[in-house]
Formats: C-alpha cells, structure tokens, sequence
C-alpha cells in the first residue's frame, strides 16, 4: 500500500506539459508511446497524460492494463514508476487516466530506454583532437533520447567530444549533436574502422523532442501491420 507521503512524492516532480514514455507490454514485446503530462492528482494517486498515438493500428490502452511510465526526474536521472490504465479515449492524441501502482526506480539506460538501430551516414563529423576539429566519417548505427552509436574511420579515445550533422526528414534543417565518447572499440566487421558512442551533450529542449519524435517514428514504421 503506498502512502499519502509516497504518491505526494511519486507526482511533485512531474510538471503540467513534461513529456513522458508510457511502455505497454514486457520485455522485448514492449511498444512505446510518447506522451505528456496533463495534470496529476496526489491526493487520488492519479496522473492524466496526453498520449500520442499516431497509426491506425494502434490500440486504445484498456481500463485495468498495466503500464510503465518512464520520466526524467529529479537531478535528470531517468525513472520508471508502474501505472493502472482507468481510462482511454482512444483516437491519435488520446487522453489516459492512471493510478500509481508503485513507486519510481531507477532505471538502466541501456537496458530499458528505446532505442533504434539505424544507417545513416552524417553529412559532417568532427572530433576534437589537439586543440582543433578534425573532420571524420561516420554513420549513426544507433540512437536513443539520450545518446547515440556511430561507426567511424578512426581511432577515438574516450572522453573525446564529437561533432556531427544529422538529417531527420522531419521538415526542419539537419540536427547538430555534440557527443561524449564513453566507449570505443575497433569494429570487428571493418577494417580500420570503430564503434564508439556515448551521450549527448548541450543538447537544447526542442531537439530532444526531435530526436525523441525520430526515434519512436522508426519504431513504429518497423512494427508488423
């Protein structure tokens, strides 16, 4: 049973309009939604999202489903909290009623944040490197909200920082990134070549909304009919 303090305490930190994740499903069947915060109640334990759901296949959630909300909180750690579905309008931007099933945990970012597998050669890269940029070539083979995996044509040592232009097709000009690297490695399939990745960095609120609309975009072009 949670008590007042605990609800109080699971919704003081969501604010009206933050966009939030709602996981439908378990494991590797799990879908995606993007949404964002409505209102929340703590007296009631409920919290009413607006939640996007842009294909004609996809289903209104159903009055008692369980779900997982993930949100940034607190100093921007990444938490999930498990919710009860009471009610769903249905349609592209439906509108969730939930009740608080537990409290936030933290989460693994590399286990539970949804990320996409991609091809996509940037147009421009660089790293920083003896006080200078010096460009390279790389391809984006992965992408999450939070960071990114690339292939590159050179050794990168970690701590490095990464420059690079990436095309969304989302109507707006290419997305510039600045990247930590985190991990590096030579790639076992290219010769001369290494995986590296790490998170992003400087990002601004509207292009990670960008890359949260590109991301959950894929993922839902990939998904069976």
């Amino acid at each position: 049973m949670i008590t007042q303090s605990e609800l109080e305490a699971l919704l003081e930190t969501l604010a009206r309009d933050q966009r939030v994740n709602v996981g439908v499903g378990e494991g590797r069947h799990r879908a995606w939604f993007r949404a964002q915060v409505v209102s929340h109640d703590a007296g009631s334990g409920r919290l009413v999202l607006t939640c996007f759901m842009d294909r004609p296949t996809d289903r209104p959630l159903e009055p008692g489903e369980r779900v997982t909300i993930t949100a940034t909180r607190l100093e921007d750690e990444l938490q999930s909290a498990p919710m009860d579905v009471e009610y769903c309008s249905g349609g592209s931007r439906s509108t969730v009623e939930l009740r608080i099933a537990g409290g936030w945990q933290s989460e693994d970012e590399r286990r539970h944040q949804a990320r996409v597998q991609l091809r996509i050669k940037a147009p421009r890269a660089r790293r920083w490197v003896g006080g200078a940029w010096r460009d390279l070539e790389a391809t984006v083979v992965d992408l999450s909200s939070r960071g990114i995996g690339l292939l590159v044509d050179s050794g990168v040592q970690i701590g490095e920082r990464l420059s690079l232009v990436m095309p969304l097709a989302d109507g707006e000009a290419d997305l510039r990134l600045t990247v930590e690297v985190r991990h590096a490695k030579p790639d076992t399939r290219a010769d001369g070549f290494w995986r590296v990745g790490g998170p992003f960095r400087g990002l601004t609120p509207h292009d990670h909304e960008r890359v949260i609309r590109f991301i959950f975009a894929e993922l839902r072009a990939r998904q069976p009919l």
